[in-house]
């Protein structure tokens, strides 16, 4: 299972593809691309820099189940973090530790 060229993702969006897929552990996960359909918890999540909660409004309900069916570790929940936040036209998300305790 691969990435998708450049060439693929512009034909995507020049076709009005509004989501994008990865593979990750040899799971298929779509994300949408298009700020109009985000969720408004992956849109609150991203405002207030909550990890988790970015990856779980990304991916959306059922693809949730199964990454928590999966019992991940830290460092594997940032790796998808990754792959999301690429899928999805962002950056890097960095390797920032995550903070604990109030903010």
């Amino acid at each position: 299972m691969t990435e998708k060229t450049k060439i693929e993702k512009l034909k995507d969006e020049a076709e009005g593809n509004d989501t994008a897929t990865f593979f990750w552990r040899d799971i298929e996960f779509t994300v949408p691309t298009n700020a109009d359909d985000w969720s408004t918890d992956f849109l609150e999540s991203l405002e207030e820099g909550k990890a988790v909660g970015i990856v779980r409004g990304a991916l959306g309900p059922a693809q949730w189940r199964r990454v928590k069916a999966m019992n991940l570790k830290v460092r594997d929940l940032s790796e998808l973090s990754e792959q999301v936040a690429k899928a999805m036209g962002f950056g890097s998300t960095g390797n920032s530790q995550p903070r604990l305790g109030p903010q």
